[in-house]
């Protein structure tokens, strides 16, 4: 047994290894931001949620954050003509850490405290992504994607399984007398540090990388053609849920369940762990040709936990739509990502040096979704209740995602007919 788990290790450490330089350096730092990311996604939301109880507050700085994304994005671009995108990448991860220091800080969430909150964890976020999406897509090939996106997924699956549940215990201890008796906010700021310091260690990652200066032209006019109309159409689906993936756990768990930060610590590590398992095995045993049934199977189990929670809503239907979503999130990145890079591969083909400006686009797209989801929800808390909101704008909004498949069909399949498949794939 000892012998067979060692002589494992040897082969993905051996298939680890045959990843060129600047993947793995790619690697490394999302590995070490990993372990501060589901703290940002996660409790963020339970921090409003805990000091204003208003679903609301939370959705509106959802909404924020990812307005100010699409900026970011083209701001990055201009500054990607002095600056390395490795340095701005780093830049951005430090930044997100600061946004949650500061978000803490805050001594009342006013709207207004809360919308300029997101606008700045937004800038953060279009920082770290954008150049993020700009080095994988220069220092990966589609032949070894399905690896590395699976790789990926593995140490955010991972990390999602220990850090909720112990920031969530530190969080619910320290508040308590018989802990630290620190209080709430205290517990939140020192949590906020932490992911500080996670952030500084992966810039000081990304920045030995030895990644040089890629051209990002912003005026290269995009060619709107089946193929990219396709592309913009399957990511405001994507945004339409994106918008829900952080808040929901915290607003269910503290909203349905009447629980606070440890419960939903435990509820996310318990989902991340079954996650963990499957997106292992997925990215380990699947090829591009397998991309279309990776997505189908995460649409339908998001679906069908949506359904769960409409019909029901109750703790036990919560905990399975909890599950089945935590689940779904990286089941459909580890889809969707190889096919928003095959196509960016494309565009590239077609017109030299011109990637950067498809990340910009393809940004706007996700805002699209994003901002018709957030509206969906705050018209329907606003006009309505928060409970209708919470019980079947979700499962609308999964519905109306199953087009998914159809349009990534189509793409893939447009792009197969075409002579540039020959150049991705060789």
């Amino acid at each position: 047994m000892i012998s067979q788990v060692r002589a494992l290790g040897f082969t993905e450490w051996g298939l680890l290894r045959a990843l060129p330089r600047s993947a793995r350096f790619l690697l490394g730092t999302s590995t070490l931001f990993a372990f501060a990311a589901p703290v940002i996604s996660v409790f963020i939301a339970a921090y409003i949620m805990r000091n204003s109880q208003d679903v609301v507050k939370v959705m509106a700085f959802q909404l924020a954050s990812y307005t100010s994304v699409p900026f970011t994005f083209y701001l990055n671009g201009l500054l990607l003509r002095r600056f390395r995108a490795a340095a701005l990448y780093a830049f951005g991860l430090v930044v997100s850490g600061a946004a949650l220091l500061v978000m803490t800080s805050l001594t009342t969430l006013s709207m207004t405290g809360v919308v300029l909150a997101g606008l700045v964890m937004g800038t953060a976020t279009g920082f770290h992504w954008a150049n993020r999406s700009q080095l994988a897509l220069a220092h990966t090939h589609d032949g070894y994607r399905n690896y590395y996106f699976g790789l990926e997924s593995v140490v955010y699956c991972l990390s999602s399984v220990t850090m909720p549940a112990a920031v969530g215990a530190f969080i619910a201890w320290s508040s308590r007398a018989d802990g630290l008796g620190l209080g709430s906010r205290t517990a939140y700021r020192l949590v906020a540090a932490g992911v500080v310091a996670a952030a500084l260690c992966a810039s000081a990652v990304v920045l030995r990388g030895g990644f040089g200066k890629i051209p990002s032209p912003l005026r290269v006019r995009l060619r709107y053609d089946r193929v990219w109309c396709g592309m913009m159409a399957l990511a405001a689906l994507k945004g339409v849920v994106q918008v829900f993936q952080s808040a929901v756990p915290a607003m269910l768990v503290m909203h349905v369940l009447g629980e606070g930060e440890r419960a939903l610590g435990l509820v996310q590590s318990g989902g991340a762990l079954l996650a963990a398992v499957l997106m292992y095995l997925i990215g380990r045993n699947t090829r591009p040709e397998h991309r279309l049934t990776v997505l189908a199977a995460a649409l339908t189990i998001n679906l069908l936990g949506t359904a769960c929670n409409a019909v029901w809503f109750n703790p036990p239907a919560v905990l399975a739509f909890l599950v089945c979503l935590l689940v779904a999130q990286p089941m459909l990145e580890l889809a969707y990502s190889p096919i928003q890079l095959q196509v960016m591969d494309r565009v590239t083909l077609r017109q030299k040096d011109s990637g950067y400006a498809y990340f910009c686009g393809h940004e706007l797209g996700l805002y699209a979704g994003r901002l018709v989801g957030a509206g969906a929800f705050i018209l329907v808390a606003c006009g309505l209740s928060d409970t209708l909101a919470l019980r079947y704008v979700l499962a609308a909004v999964a519905a109306v995602q199953l087009l998914s498949f159809p349009i990534a069909r189509a793409i893939l399949r447009k792009m197969s007919e075409e002579k540039f498949i020959s150049a991705l794939v060789h």
